[in-house]
């Protein structure tokens, strides 16, 4: 019985200790007035579309009179929801530091290709759209020609990731031209052909040809000898020498 009573006592000394503890951070967390804001861009050595500057714009907009504030004064949802409206911007997270600093963490959209229609604009790796910034321009894969939202949906996208997820592909294909036939020509960094991909249907398997020509056959006969390289027929690789 005594032990039964010892323990009781033990929990109630441990309860009515943590209610002291959570009030008396809460007096001190409400005590914290705001000084400087401190803007932590994740991936600014990639990308730079957003900068510290726009951040803390609207930072300022939202709560003019933020500096001196309670740290209670800013409300941390609404802000970040604000924020995520910027078109560059995939997520961010607003707090607090115990030193009254407002820190903002802004993590980037990362856009893997640049569309070459009306006004341009990219694709980042989620397949969502993003306008071309006026600031930074990202070195991506860039597509031209006949290009709409419902041939990206169902397959551009598709061959543009497969293009920028594999380490090869990525390093030596620039562009890809879509003709008004829907057939896919690929623009490489180096050498002076165009590769007629065709239609989307087994396009890993044309890569794979591709591949095996680029690492057997070319060390033999050099990048520039060919001015068109055809993938569209079964089993073969039809290449035109130039003139």
């Amino acid at each position: 019985m005594l032990r039964k009573i010892a323990v009781i006592l033990i929990w109630i000394s441990l309860l009515g200790y943590l209610l002291v503890s959570f009030s008396f951070v809460g007096k001190k967390k409400d005590a914290i007035v705001l000084h400087d804001i401190k803007v932590k861009i994740k991936d600014s050595i990639d990308s730079g579309f957003v900068s510290n500057k726009d951040v803390e714009k609207i930072v300022k907009k939202q709560y003019p009179d933020w500096k001196g504030s309670s740290v209670y004064t800013i409300n941390k949802e609404i802000l970040e929801d604000k924020i995520n409206q910027v078109p560059y911007v995939k997520k961010s997270e607003v707090y607090n530091s115990l030193t009254g600093n407002l820190v903002v963490e802004i993590h980037q959209r990362n856009p893997i290709v640049r569309i070459l229609h009306g006004q341009g604009y990219y694709i980042d790796e989620e397949g969502k759209k993003m306008p071309l910034s006026t600031k930074f321009t990202s070195r991506v894969l860039v597509v031209s020609g006949t290009v709409n939202e419902q041939l990206i949906k169902e397959e551009l996208f598709d061959l543009v990731k497969f293009i920028t997820n594999d380490e090869f592909w990525n390093s030596q294909i620039t562009q890809i031209h879509v003709t008004s036939t829907k057939e896919y020509i690929l623009v490489p960094r180096v050498g002076a052909h165009k590769i007629e991909l065709g239609g989307i249907e087994n396009y890993r398997k044309k890569f794979r040809k591709l591949y095996a020509l680029y690492t057997d056959g070319f060390t033999k006969t050099g990048w520039n000898k060919y001015r068109r390289i055809n993938l569209k027929y079964e089993n073969q690789v039809v290449c035109t020498k130039k003139n």
